[in-house]
């Protein structure tokens, strides 16, 4: 199991992540934040495929709608009962949902490549503090807290700073939980889910 940490840029803000089979992952993620280790994270994908290699999609959950929700700076909660093998009690926490996100970066490409698979996803920072959006002080993070784990030098992807739009969707219900710059966006496009 890879036990390496990764930091990466994302759409929004700087991510730290690791393999979400890996629970030393996890552990090094809690202490490097300074946040309790029962905090749930979210997975982040490479793609559709990838997504269903995890995850039983219901058919409205279509390769179309799931690339333009993520388009909107947004992450989607999905029942926990839908994963197709059994996950790691650290990715949930006591959450019925796995909160997802989907991003295919010449950035992440090579993470996923060596991790074989997905990774944990939550914001370079220490908790209560803003999350990082620019290189540099990504670059001083990582080499004041983790400089022996995994730094992505090469970047393109330019982060836009905000908070992603949050979004649960229940059996019964969808929920929002923070609200993006998009939110009217997202409202929409969830509408498609019941058209």
């Amino acid at each position: 199991m890879n036990a390496k940490l990764y930091v990466y840029p994302t759409d929004t803000v700087w991510g730290i992540g690791g393999d979400i089979f890996s629970e030393e992952c996890y552990r090094k993620i809690a202490k490097i934040k300074g946040h309790d280790s029962k905090k749930p994270l979210s997975i982040v994908f490479k793609d559709y495929e990838m997504i269903t290699s995890l995850i039983n999609l219901p058919k409205e959950f279509s390769e179309k709608w799931l690339k333009e929700y993520f388009l909107l700076e947004s992450t989607i909660g999905l029942p926990k009962s839908w994963a197709k093998v059994e996950l790691p009690k650290w990715i949930c926490q006591g959450s019925e949902f796995i909160s997802i996100r989907c991003q295919n970066s010449s950035e992440l490409s090579p993470i996923y490549k060596e991790v074989n698979g997905p990774i944990t996803s939550t914001s370079l920072n220490i908790t209560g503090q803003e999350p990082i959006v620019n290189f540099s002080d990504a670059k001083d993070f990582f080499n004041i807290n983790m400089s022996d784990e995994y730094f992505c030098d090469d970047v393109e992807t330019v982060c836009s700073g905000r908070s992603s739009t949050i979004v649960l969707y229940g059996i019964s219900e969808i929920k929002i939980v923070r609200e993006g710059k998009y939110i009217e966006e997202v409202k929409e496009h969830l509408k498609l889910l019941s058209a």
